[in-house]
């Protein structure tokens, strides 16, 4: 075989990939020269696909030399993709958009993660886009854990659902601007204390722990227990590890959420670690 009919056979299976965009072409070029390079016979179509945000590639060969040579290079192109934007190509990683896993660099995370936003006017926008107006709601119900909001802008359960979730920035922003009046009644004294019962939270420096949780950045205020004391020591401690948690930021998490208005900061707040508790940190981590 020469180079041309290497690359025809690349180009003709390319679109054999089903895939959510463009951002992985290049490392499907790659594993499908590799193939050829390997021995896969030109003529035979190869097929993959996007699956739990990694690159999927299904062959089969009686030659069992050639099956495990195969299974080397999907395995290599698997943990690349894990790695690759599969918009843009770029570096990405593994994310959760909704239910869906996929891979994407931080830019198009952040673009296809909805921010909650609300004017001046009470329009409540997510993506730039006026869902709805807080003014025309007129039931809302929530989930027991009060981490999901229904609004209803018709009289009927099934006209003008909006679903709103605790993972959106300004989640807890758009709750308390809904009146109480429009909840059930059962729920409206739970959804009144949530507010009124926030307390400082050490690690995030945002009143926002309600219940033993900080609902700004999801850690658990010390306690002096068992836990505790046999993981950290000493409360200062604690504290300075997640706040170093935080600022590492290797989920996104703050980026994601820095547009978030739901809790007041503390003025007081203070940062425990120093630099060089931060690098060695980050030595055990990395």
């Amino acid at each position: 075989m020469n180079r041309e009919e290497i690359n025809i056979f690349v180009e003709r299976n390319l679109t054999n990939f089903s895939v959510n965009s463009t951002g992985w072409s290049d490392l499907i070029r790659k594993l499908l020269f590799e193939f050829a390079i390997a021995g896969w016979n030109l003529e035979h179509r190869v097929f993959g696909k996007e699956k739990f945000g990694e690159l999927r590639c299904y062959t089969y060969s009686e030659d069992e030399t050639l099956n495990n040579s195969l299974k080397n290079i999907k395995d290599k192109y698997s943990k690349l993709s894990e790695k690759t934007c599969e918009i843009c190509g770029s570096e990405g990683k593994m994310r959760t958009i909704g239910a869906w896993q996929t891979t994407l660099c931080l830019t198009h995370f952040l673009e296809q993660q909805p921010v909650i936003e609300i004017d001046d006017q009470h329009n409540v926008k997510l993506h730039n886009k006026t869902v709805l107006n807080i003014k025309n709601v007129v039931k809302a119900d929530i989930e027991y854990d009060l981490q999901k909001l229904v609004l209803y802008t018709g009289h009927n359960d099934w006209e003008g659902q909006k679903y709103f979730s605790w993972q959106e920035p300004n989640y807890y922003l758009l709750l308390k601007a809904i009146p109480l009046s429009l909840f059930p009644k059962d729920r409206q004294s739970e959804i009144s204390m949530l507010f009124q019962s926030l307390n400082n939270c050490e690690i995030c420096g945002h009143k926002a722990v309600y219940q033993r949780n900080c609902l700004r950045c999801h850690q658990e205020p010390w306690n002096d227990s068992g836990y505790f004391i046999e993981d950290y020591g000493d409360k200062s401690n604690y504290i300075k590890e997640c706040q170093m948690d935080i600022f590492l930021d290797e989920d996104d998490y703050e980026k994601y959420f820095i547009t978030d208005r739901s809790f007041e900061k503390v003025p007081e707040h203070q940062i425990l670690f120093s630099s060089d508790d931060l690098r060695e940190y980050e030595k055990l981590l990395f």
